[in-house]
Order: C-alpha cells, then structure tokens, then sequence
C-alpha cells in the first residue's frame, strides 16, 4: 500500500461499535485492535502505550483520546463505505489494495502468510479445494483463508474507495 506515512502503516484501535470496520482494516493489511467489552479508559491507555490512532463514532470517547494526546478519528458518517473512505482521507492514504499476502486476520489481527493448499487440505470446506489454489493461514489462530466471495467483495469495495480519491 502507498501511503503517507514514513517508516510504516498507520495503527488502529477501533472502538465497540465498529467491528466491521476492524475486520475490514485488518483485511486491508492494516494492524487493527478491537475489543467489543473494553471501556473507554482502558482502551486510551492501550492505545497511548502502543501509539495508535483511535477510530471511534463516540465523540466523548474522541475528545478523551485528544486530551491525552492521543490522534484519533471521529466517524460522521453512517455508511460504512463512506466510514472508510472518511479514515482514507483524513489519514491521506493514497491506495488501498487487497492482497493475500498483506492481509491481517479479521479475527484476531495477527499476519497471514501464504500456505500451499496440500497442508490446509483437512482445515477446509467442502469444495473450496476444488476451486482455489491460493491459501493463507493465520500465524496466531491457525484460520485459513482463500481468495473467495468474501476477498471478492472486499477488492470490489477497494476500487470504489480508490476510485473516490
């Protein structure tokens, strides 16, 4: 991904209400935290102590954060294509894209790597062997992941995004 960050990606602690937009960051590549059941005064300090940028819809929640110096992102918007192309550009990203191997786990935020398919073989659905050749597994959960309607969908979204900047 280009962007204009210096040495890495932006990193994210995304509030209670947003969890689609976590999994959907993650998916991007993007290092992502997110915890349904954290209250507001933990989740500032974690992301203080690991200086990531709070996305949030809860505007206390935003102006704590900025009181403790924290860079945060407030969400207007409801749609959460617009949500999205909102945290693109206040962050001034240039290009999103969506690649295997680049992604994080939508479940627990850890990197995938790539897999040849005869080791996940016996992790699979019925079917998906038949139809895919590229896999990804999660170094810390072990889920694997294929180039299916899901990463379909997802590129889809990536180039309306694109398209808007």
């Amino acid at each position: 991904m280009e962007m204009l960050f210096e040495n890495s990606s932006p990193v994210f602690f995304v509030d209670a209400m947003l969890g689609n937009i976590a999994k959907k960051l993650r998916m991007m590549g993007f290092d992502c935290m997110y915890d349904a059941n954290i209250e507001d005064n933990e989740l500032i300090r974690l992301a203080k102590k690991d200086s990531r940028i709070i996305i949030s819809k809860d505007f206390d929640l935003i102006k704590k954060s900025l009181k403790s110096g924290i860079r945060s992102i407030f969400l207007e918007k409801k749609d959460e294509f617009e949500q999205l192309y909102e945290i693109i550009l206040k962050l001034k990203l240039k290009k999103i894209e969506i690649e295997g191997n680049n992604t994080r786990c939508p479940k627990c935020n850890s990197k995938t790597e790539f897999i040849k398919k005869e080791f996940v073989s016996n992790k699979l659905p019925y079917g998906v062997l038949d139809h895919n050749e590229k896999f990804w597994i999660c170094k810390n959960c072990d889920k694997v992941f294929w180039e299916g309607s899901h990463i379909i969908n997802l590129k889809k979204l990536a180039e309306r995004l694109n398209e808007r900047l």
